[in-house]
């Protein structure tokens, strides 16, 4: 006689916090995502402020995404070379170095928008070098089974501070200003620094014979002959463009122009972002683990699409921020379940270089949607552009599941 396996339980939703180093590093994360949420926040809300204009909002979300994505030729290779540890600490501390600069521009008087560009480009290229890294990190932290909870446990934390910081930073930037939002998330870095100190040293687990160019290129060719990994890359490269674009760019644009509501309303506005992939987080890392890869994936985009066009048909403030609420949870659920599935395909010495690979496309996705969708929303105002979005996600998800895409998120 066999016996049913156990229903998952939502304390299994946080097994991986169990493992020490992990969860010390996982309250420091939380902590210097949330400080990044405050700039987040404070870095739109100044270029609109300096401009009164979409295409340069999109425009400084560019400035920062492009970099990114053009290191990662160096810095996926780097994060299998050296210990993510000893990269985690000299970004983090950089970061934090440039996050105070930018304080110390707005206190100084300066409202030059190229200014705050070139600041930006600078912070993406440091941030560049920083994610795969942080990424790869987690699998150093904690055993194989407990990964793929790590690994919801790790966005979870992010979209938490997608919750946290906004709402916190929607009151900064009302009662003291974008200076003391951009001098917060300084603080928050130095945070993780300090945990960092105190973790263990990790081990280089890639070949340092070749050059990094020529194992990127060894890694993307690893990456195109796993079918479940490319159809990841094109699920990012889809969502970035069509939705990563929402909280960064047009949010603010709905806050001035559709909604016109107070600093803290716009801060509310990015929060219920982060409130629906919260909300979430609890049934996706128990129950949502007995679920099939492939219908996480499908719906995941769908519904993102859904919620994009909820927020698009209304003016109401309050259908807006469900809206909102929506695409937050479609994005946990894609993009837990995109960096689940890459992260337990990959071999472990191809980790840093394909999650580098993967933040590549979706970080090259997102400015590239900020150019084109700026200056649009700009000509045709937000609730077009979002609209079409909403649609274009329906249709991918269409597309994925019609052409068996999804299916290969099974094959694990």
């Amino acid at each position: 006689m066999t016996t049913a396996p156990a229903k998952p339980k939502l304390r299994d939703a946080v097994v991986a916090l169990r493992v020490r180093d992990f969860r010390r590093f996982f309250f420091a994360a939380l902590a210097s995502s949330s400080g990044s949420w405050l700039q987040g926040l404070a870095s739109p809300f100044v270029m609109f402020q300096i401009t009164e204009s979409g295409a340069w909002v999109g425009a400084s979300v560019f400035a920062i995404m492009l970099p990114m994505a053009t290191m990662g030729p160096l810095a996926g290779p780097l994060a299998d070379r050296m210990s993510r540890r000893r990269i985690l600490l000299i970004t983090q501390s950089l970061l934090a170095m440039l996050a105070f600069g930018f304080a110390v521009l707005w206190w100084s008087g300066q409202r030059n928008p190229w200014v705050y560009v070139i600041a930006m480009v600078a912070y993406g290229t440091v941030n560049g070098f920083n994610m795969p890294a942080w990424q790869a990190y987690v699998s150093d932290l904690v055993p194989r089974e407990l990964l793929t909870n790590a690994i919801t446990l790790n966005s979870a934390q992010f979209n938490a501070a997608r919750a946290l910081g906004p709402s916190v930073g929607g009151v900064v930037l009302a009662l003291l200003g974008p200076g003391w939002a951009f001098a917060g998330n300084s603080l928050s870095f130095l945070i993780v620094v300090l945990v960092l100190v105190t973790l263990p040293a990790t081990i280089p687990s890639g070949d340092q014979s070749e050059s990094p160019l020529k194992q990127f290129a060894a890694g993307w060719r690893y990456a195109r002959s796993h079918r479940g990994i490319t159809t990841a890359f094109i699920a990012a490269g889809v969502v970035g463009m069509l939705g990563g674009t929402l909280a960064q760019v047009h949010l603010v644009l709905f806050a001035e122009r559709v909604f016109m509501v107070s600093e803290f309303q716009f801060g509310m506005l990015v929060s219920a972002f982060g409130l629906g992939a919260i909300t979430l987080t609890p049934w996706l890392a128990s129950v949502g683990t007995t679920l099939r890869r492939s219908r996480l994936l499908a719906t995941g985009i769908a519904t993102y699409g859904i919620g994009e066009l909820v927020l698009s048909a209304t003016e109401i403030y309050v259908v807006g921020l469900l809206g909102v609420f929506i695409a937050g949870a479609s994005h946990m659920t894609m993009a837990t379940t995109t960096n689940s599935t890459v992260q337990m395909m990959v071999d472990e010495s191809m980790r840093g270089r394909v999650m580098s690979l993967y933040l590549v496309v979706f970080t090259l996705a997102m400015p590239l949607g900020a150019v084109i969708e700026g200056p649009l929303a700009d000509e045709f105002g937000p609730r077009v552009v979002v609209a079409t979005m909403g649609t274009l996600l329906l249709g991918a998800s269409a597309a994925l599941v019609l052409t068996g895409r999804t299916k290969s998120f099974d094959a694990l």
